[in-house]
């Protein structure tokens, strides 16, 4: 039989942690406890509940029916927890406590830290915790309240989502110095559409807005797609290695480009800016130290 007495927020924290690592004993690690202690707190809220949270599987720990049902709002109730902390803390005029940062590849690399930097002068009490990930998995870490606020190349359609314009790029295409295509002065478009290509994975930013660019969308079947990888450096590796062409931003190689170890080439009639969008849930969602940075961040 279940109880009514209110949930222990502290039991609620080691099943979302259990979930997410995904055994006892990372969960343990991860939260400074025992596993036995990890162990206790999950029977005594699957006896509060009445129902089983987890199963136990060779694999790992996967949540149950009822497991998945608890997840969400058990996310929710840490978050509202931490955020209530926070805005205590607000009051007194001393703001403390985590700032839960989301970034996709590029802004993470080339925008937050100028921006993290005007925060910190701010807002010296709050700790920040960057996660990143390519676009669509930044914005699913906003919708599921994994962090308070994200700067993503794509601008999400999804309701309940606050977003904002914060900043910009461009993506230039690149090849290997010497490479035929390098030694143009400036390329067709059909010529691109020729070389071996170089592509980010599905979910990037910077893959939509090329296959965008190129009046493709999502659809990159016109492309002689020669392989497909998780981030900026390693296509960039991937095109001094001679495998093929690519598009990147090009705040990511500068360096590259003034070293003479990648050559930028213009293509013609093709437009390639691109915006970065700050987003976070509905405004009575937000913490006070996420909606301290969004007033930084529009503010800069």
């Amino acid at each position: 039989m279940a109880h009514t007495d209110p949930l222990s927020i502290r039991q609620l924290e080691v099943f979302v942690t259990l979930v997410d690592q995904g055994s006892f004993t990372q969960a343990a690690r991860h939260m400074g406890l025992s596993q036995s202690t990890v162990s206790g707190h999950i029977a005594d809220l699957e006896k509060r509940l009445g129902v089983r949270l987890v199963g136990r599987e060779r694999s790992g720990v996967t949540p149950t029916g009822a497991g998945e049902i608890l997840l969400r709002p058990a996310r929710d109730a840490l978050r509202a927890e931490r955020n209530a902390r926070m805005a205590a803390a607000e009051l007194t005029g001393l703001l403390r406590g985590t700032l839960a940062l989301g970034g996709s590849t590029i802004p993470a690399v080339y925008l937050i830290p100028p921006l993290l930097a005007t925060f910190h002068e701010q807002h010296e009490g709050i700790t920040v915790n960057l996660l990143t990930g390519d676009s669509t998995e930044v914005v699913e870490m906003v919708r599921a309240g994994d962090v308070d606020v994200a700067v993503t190349g794509v601008k999400p359609r999804a309701r309940g989502l606050r977003v904002e314009r914060v900043g910009g790029d461009e993506l230039v295409l690149i090849a290997a110095p010497g490479s035929p295509l390098a030694l143009e002065r400036v390329v067709e478009m059909a010529d691109v559409l020729q070389q071996p290509m170089v592509l980010r994975e599905e979910g990037s930013g910077t893959r939509h807005a090329m296959l965008e660019s190129l009046g493709m969308k999502h659809n990159e079947r016109e492309l002689n797609a020669i392989c497909h990888v998780g981030s900026t450096e390693a296509v960039k590796a991937a095109v001094r290695a001679g495998l093929g062409i690519s598009f990147v931003s090009n705040l990511a190689v500068e360096d590259e480009v003034r070293a003479e170890a990648l050559t930028v080439v213009p293509v013609k009639g093709m437009s390639t800016r691109r915006d970065f969008w700050m987003v976070a849930r509905d405004e009575d969602d937000i913490s006070p130290a996420g909606s301290a940075f969004w007033e930084v961040a529009l503010g800069t």
